[in-house]
């Protein structure tokens, strides 16, 4: 069903449709969609009418480059949850500064997955579950990135620990994580403090060389993911974004064919995979294109408020 364009497209600007990828179609999905074109609405009968919950990555997906909530992915999520609608943030972040920030600007109450699905939230900050990575594995790499001169960092809870601050490090800072800790050679805390996952850093051209060998050494022994560009991570093994947001869907009771999953980077794939229905941000790389089942704007586009307000709220609401 084609309907015309609401009263917030008038003009046509800034107003680009989402699009349907080759994703496949779930089986389960009713067969009647239509795509939007210039000047025309997105209505997907029998999908967003059916959401429950949103379940979004943060940087590069609900936070623009500048790090910040838009005014109207800030109205687009406050008017998902009027509709019933619960948001769930899925982030690889630490449970940070951001979060004080972000939390209550979108007055969100729901728990939410951190660290890549490693540690869950309640809406008040405390623990809900949380997975570690192996002491052995944490030493294994610090003296693995110390042998090859790369940063390692140590996602610990709500603290970041690191051999010492440097240019590397400092890439943190613009994202209000937590503000890494120089504590000397990460291989001795491993056993004194619960480590939940490490990032080797360093220049992307380096990283992507380096990732064929660190997959080779630690593949057995952790999963290996990337959200950021020049960051490889390491978590326990068979952990990801997806299997964290899994988790607290059955603890909500929330059937995963009632979800609507957004994000752009490739640690968010298994989520996507897992939503009955997923958008990938235009700023997203063609991997994780290729998994959504549309895609929607950039980040510095409301590519989220965008899909948010098509595919769930004038679904909910139709204007």
């Amino acid at each position: 069903m084609l309907a015309a364009k609401p009263a917030h497209c008038r003009t046509g600007a800034g107003c680009s449709p989402l699009s349907r990828t080759n994703a496949q179609r779930p089986a389960a999905w009713p067969r009647r969609h239509s795509l939007a074109r210039r000047g025309i609405t997105l209505l997907v009968a029998g999908l967003g009418s059916d959401i429950e919950l949103i379940a979004t990555d943060v940087d590069g997906t609900l936070l623009n480059s500048e790090h910040c909530l838009t005014d109207r992915t800030v109205r687009a999520v406050r008017r998902a949850r009027e509709l019933g609608v619960k948001v769930v943030l899925a982030t690889g972040k630490a449970r940070g500064p951001w979060a004080a920030e972000v939390l209550p600007a979108l007055e969100l109450s729901e728990p939410g997955v951190f660290l890549q699905g490693l540690c869950t939230y309640s809406g008040d900050g405390k623990v809900l579950h949380q997975t570690v990575l192996g002491p052995n594995v944490v030493k294994q790499a610090a003296v693995y990135a110390r042998s090859l001169g790369v940063t390692l960092t140590a996602y610990c809870g709500e603290r970041i620990l690191c051999e010492a601050t440097n240019e590397q490090t400092d890439r943190l800072l613009p994202y209000k994580e937590p503000v890494p800790e120089g504590v000397g050679p990460l291989d001795m805390y491993a056993e004194a403090v619960e480590t939940h996952k490490v990032i080797f850093m360093a220049p992307e051209e380096q990283i992507t060389e380096l990732r064929p060998e660190i997959e080779a050494r630690f593949g057995s022994v952790a999963s290996i993911t990337k959200a950021l560009p020049g960051m490889l991570e390491l978590l326990p093994l068979g952990a990801s974004k997806g299997q964290g947001v899994k988790r607290l869907l059955r603890e909500l009771g929330v059937d995963a064919a009632k979800v609507l999953a957004i994000g752009d980077g490739e640690n968010d794939i298994e989520m996507l995979q897992l939503a009955g229905v997923s958008v990938a941000m235009g700023n997203a790389k063609d991997i994780v294109k290729q998994v959504a089942t549309y895609t929607t704007s950039s980040n510095d586009d409301d590519g989220f408020a965008k899909a948010i307000e098509r595919l769930v709220i004038n679904a909910k609401a139709p204007v």
